[in-house]
């Protein structure tokens, strides 16, 4: 009878693991779990978290071309449809008063009110076509640049803020609140920038109970709720390249600005007695005008006593 001898099984005496180990170990654990943290990041597309705005001015190369567009380039594109797409035309209130306002102890002017807020794409848009309007009956100071936000629709389109805007008039007086800007530190909500007075607030509530942004409000006689064109229309481009194109009637972007900023003009005109004359004349601005809806007693915002005052700041 043969027997198979086994060797005895190995017996493992478990040590301590010195301190200075366990401790290392860890620091190492951690330094990987930040990296991989960062790593997941920085793939993702981040909004604006920046927690203080930069207010960067609109320089002359951009504000001139807007501001001082040439009557030809007006005529020319008149009240035309561009091959983008349909203006958004302004809408008729049906309201007999005329919203009113005084500065500096200045004579009470009819208000133009723009509100928006500096994310929102259509506000974007809009401030084209509303700065170069309002540039025919005046002058902008403090324009700054800016672009909408970089994580909703029509991302980072290139535009203007009203924050710190200042304009003169002896025509019209502008009123604009941006409701919020484009930071968003928190990832959660944009920070609010400016808060509309009791007459904005009401105007807001009256015509734009949604919160479209913007409220374009020619004295409380014409409306315009949201963009007069699509934000797509202008792109990724910068300021710079846009302006650009306004040398170029048949460019899309100068029809989808022009003829906007024509129907705009048209509106303030029913309230400043159809003046200056060379802007409410011009022929580009009378097409517009041809467009317009009746708005029941235009033109007497400047007659002593002829139309309701609607007082604001």
């Amino acid at each position: 009878m043969s027997f198979e001898v086994r060797e005895p099984a190995t017996v493992h005496v478990a040590r301590p693991i010195p301190r200075r180990y366990v401790a290392l170990g860890l620091i190492v654990v951690v330094i990987v779990l930040l990296g991989a943290l960062i790593a997941i990041r920085g793939s993702k597309p981040q909004s604006n978290t920046a927690a203080v705005e930069t207010f960067n001015p609109a320089p002359a190369s951009v504000m001139t071309p807007l501001t001082s567009m040439p009557t030809a380039t007006i005529n020319a594109v008149g009240a035309s449809t561009p091959a983008s797409g349909a203006i958004a035309p302004l809408k008729a209130t049906g309201s007999t008063s005329v919203w009113q306002a005084s500065s500096h102890h200045v004579a009470a002017r009819p208000v133009v009110f723009f509100y928006g807020s500096e994310f929102a794409p259509y506000a974007a848009a809009e401030r084209w076509p509303v700065i170069a309007a309002l540039s025919r009956f005046g002058t902008f100071t403090s324009v700054g640049l800016m672009q909408s936000s970089d994580s909703i629709a029509f991302s980072n389109t290139p535009t203007f803020t009203f924050s710190a805007t200042k304009y003169s008039s002896v025509w019209i007086h502008l009123q604009t609140v941006e409701r919020y800007s484009a930071l968003n530190p928190t990832g959660a909500r944009y920070t609010s920038l400016q808060l509309p007075t009791p007459t904005q607030a009401a105007a807001v509530a009256l015509y734009d109970g949604q919160s479209t942004m913007p409220l374009l409000d020619i004295a409380n006689r014409y409306v315009l709720v949201g963009s007069s064109f699509s934000p797509g229309v202008l792109g990724s481009q910068s300021q710079s390249q846009i302006v650009s194109d306004l040398s170029i009637p048949t460019s899309p972007i100068t029809e989808s600005i022009v003829a906007s900023a024509n129907q705009i003009t048209a509106g303030i005109c029913t309230l400043t007695g159809q003046r200056p004359t060379a802007v409410c004349h011009a022929r580009g601005v009378v097409a517009a005008a041809a467009k317009l809806p009746a708005a029941t007693g235009a033109g007497t915002a400047l007659g002593a006593g002829a139309a309701a005052k609607t007082s604001g700041s």
